[in-house]
């Protein structure tokens, strides 16, 4: 055997991640919470979205981020570690904005050390963060991350002297008119092993609602006011017979004693109901919602007319 095909046998087997639904579903679920979960730090709203999951070796992705604050964690299920990362402009906008900032004046940019408020701050993101990651891997398959040790900066050979395959994810972070990048770096290795339940073709798991505000929007639903109107099938007129109408003056309704009449909120149809007199006032008894196919049929019924 050569020692290019051995070198083959040795290689770390390959990921595709454009057949891994489930991991981009995690990812996805995450970056969509995470405005919630750090939204203690600033009174200021948060987003964040997942700009980039892909393939490539440790030592190459790490030159892009030499200049940020990151932590290691063991993934022990995994036996591996992997990295999460705050570039300097997320760590110096949230910052900005946890400290009372307006943004106002230009985005801090400075290659000084990070201080130790703003260490503190990103490992407060950290300590968030990776839990609910972790409980987002668990729906699929069980895991545990324990912290390992904060870095900065970070050094090409954080997660080993052997340039490794990994995955980036890159989740962009906007807080007022600033924002940065976080990002993760998984070795491809810690991931394989699992790839079978990352493939498989399933939804995100469900957000689990929360019961104050449902009692709260379901109350304020019920209790909103509507102006419904009753409408009859009339005749058409001109603008020029209606302007020259008269009071006393009696107008024909092409509906006779036993049609229905429509009930309307607005422009929208909701229910028809057959007319009828109560202690002197007209009333209305409700027959029947008005479905998507009455809809059509009075529809198709005024294109013919």
């Amino acid at each position: 055997m050569g020692t290019s095909s051995a070198a083959k046998l040795m290689e770390a087997p390959k990921l595709n991640l454009g057949r891994m639904p489930v991991l981009r579903a995690i990812l996805e679920r995450l970056a969509a919470e995470c405005g919630e979960l750090l939204g203690r730090l600033s009174n200021e709203t948060m987003t964040f979205f997942v700009n980039q999951i892909e393939p490539g070796n440790s030592w190459d992705i790490l030159e892009s981020y030499e200049d940020s604050v990151g932590a290691i964690y063991h993934a022990v299920e995994w036996d591996s570690r992997f990295l999460i990362g705050l570039d300097r402009r997320f760590v110096f906008s949230t910052m900005e904005a946890a400290y009372g900032g307006d943004a106002s004046e230009a985005p801090l940019d400075s290659d000084r050390p990070f201080s130790s408020l703003e260490l503190r701050i990103a490992k407060d993101v950290f300590s968030t963060v990776i839990p609910r990651l972790e409980a987002l891997f668990s729906n699929f398959t069980p895991v545990t991350f324990s912290f390992d040790k904060m870095a900065t900066p970070l050094d090409f050979t954080i997660l080993g002297p052997t340039d490794v395959p990994a995955v980036i994810v890159q989740l962009l972070f906007q807080v007022q008119d600033s924002g940065g990048r976080m990002f993760l770096l998984i070795p491809q290795a810690a991931l394989y092993p699992i790839r079978r339940k990352l493939e498989r073709e399933t939804s995100a798991p469900p957000v689990v609602n929360d019961p104050h505000w449902t009692r709260k929007l379901k109350t304020g639903l019920s209790r909103t006011s509507v102006s419904l109107s009753a409408v009859l099938d009339g005749e058409t007129m001109t603008l020029g017979e209606v302007a020259s109408l008269k009071a006393g003056q009696i107008l024909p309704l092409r509906s006779g004693p036993k049609s229905l009449v429509t009930l309307q909120s607005g422009e929208e149809s909701l229910f028809m109901c057959q007319a009828g007199q109560s202690n002197g006032v007209f009333t209305l008894m409700v027959d029947a919602p008005v479905s998507e196919k009455d809809v059509w049929s009075e529809l198709l019924n005024d294109i013919q007319a």
